[in-house]
């Protein structure tokens, strides 16, 4: 019976301890979690295939025949043609930033060989495979287009010819292919994606847990006050070190899977590295933003689920962006991972230049401001804060707040 009572006497204060106000109020917590879990994804993922996936079109014929064939695509459910081009494009350019899921190209003289029956005609459709589950229903869509608009043209000609009826020569005769090449991934590495993506998510957990303790943190050892005084710059200053060794650990990883491993990186390291060291600032800003008030450690880390987990659900990485709706699309850009994903496809499957990464970065750029700005206005209400109460209770031999 001591045995009994002493594990209810230790489970009750537990209890006590999440209602204290000082530990993490895990029975409100768990609740709240659950319920924002269902109410959010349910919204956010309202669907697992990819509705009105875009596309982008480079139409060589220029035809009455590829117009309307590209009227049929625009109609479908699960494609959008986003851009037509004349003149050859490099397709890799046409799905930098995730702007399209893949390229159809249609080559020179598809109406006439079509209708002249001379040979069967191809169309390349360049898929972006650094997601894999993104282009299923595109591509089965593209399939099933371009052989009943192949089968309608040469349907007529093998009737008359007295050769079938026209259902059979609908579902036989197919002149018209779509040959698919992917980009990114053609071998389905799970080193280039699963791996990279955990990487990524786990180390950026770490810091994100680490980062939301400093403010609690600050305010136990007595320091806070100190700190807020020595202005907003030296507080976003204490990110640094973490960001710094975080770089430095993915950094190794990405090094060692390269040249152990099956990761592809076709793009200049260098240039990339500054990405990771932005994020991890990002990440560190938006929890100064979040646990700033916190005043325990424990308190700031429970904010840790609003910062990670959602950019490596919605960044594209393990999910495929077309399965959201626009609304959580364009939301999921306030979570640091998004863009470290982004960033991630396009100079490591992509192999994008500075120049053609250089809008990414500036939007990145002014992301990482924005998350600035919010500390910044945390810092000035602490500041006028503690100016008042030094105003109205001065502290003998204190140095009077300017």
């Amino acid at each position: 019976m001591k045995a009994i009572n002493r594990m209810i006497h230790a489970a009750l204060e537990e209890i006590d301890a999440m209602r204290s106000g000082r530990f993490m109020p895990y029975h409100r917590l768990s609740l709240m979690i659950a319920l924002i879990t269902c109410l959010v994804f349910s919204v956010a993922l309202s669907h697992q295939v990819v509705f009105k996936g875009r596309v982008a079109v480079v139409d060589l014929d220029s035809s009455s025949w590829s117009q309307h064939f590209i009227e049929l695509l625009n109609t479908s459910s699960y494609i959008q043609v986003t851009d037509i081009f004349r003149n050859p494009v490099d397709p890799v350019a046409l799905v930098m930033g995730d702007r399209n899921l893949g390229v159809l190209y249609i080559p020179h003289d598809t109406e006439r060989n079509i209708r002249s029956s001379r040979r069967q005609v191809n169309l390349g459709y360049f898929a972006d495979y650094t997601n894999e589950a993104q282009n299923a229903e595109v591509i089965e869509t593209l399939n099933s287009i371009s052989s009943e608009t192949g089968a309608g043209e040469s349907a007529p000609r093998v009737m008359a010819m007295g050769r079938t009826g026209a259902e059979s020569a609908g579902s036989i005769l197919s002149p018209v292919r779509t040959v698919v090449r992917r980009l990114g991934d053609p071998v389905f590495s799970a080193t280039n994606n699963m791996v990279i993506a955990f990487i990524f998510f786990f180390s950026s957990i770490y810091l994100g847990l680490t980062v939301l303790m400093i403010p609690g943190r600050l305010r136990v050892t007595g320091q806070f006050r100190r700190a807020v005084l020595q202005g907003p710059l030296c507080m976003m200053a204490r990110l640094i070190p973490y960001a710094f060794f975080y770089t430095t650990a993915i950094s190794v990883d990405i090094c060692l899977l390269a040249t152990f491993g099956q990761l592809r990186f076709d793009g200049n390291f260098l240039l990339f590295v500054p990405s990771i060291f932005m994020t991890g600032m990002c990440i560190g800003l938006f929890g100064f933003t979040l646990a700033w008030k916190c005043a325990e450690p424990g308190m700031g880390a429970a904010f840790m689920i609003l910062i990670v987990p959602p950019g490596f659900i919605t960044g594209g990485s393990t999910l495929a962006t077309g399965f959201l709706n626009e609304g959580a699309y364009v939301a999921s850009n306030a979570f640091p991972l998004v863009w470290q994903y982004r960033l991630w496809r396009d100079f490591a499957f992509r192999a994008e230049n500075f120049m053609g990464i250089l809008s990414e970065y500036g939007g990145f750029i002014c992301y990482a401001s924005v998350l600035g700005l919010l500390v910044l206005l945390r810092w000035r209400k602490s500041w006028l804060e503690i100016r008042t109460r030094s105003s109205q209770h001065p502290v003998p031999g204190e140095r009077k707040v300017p």
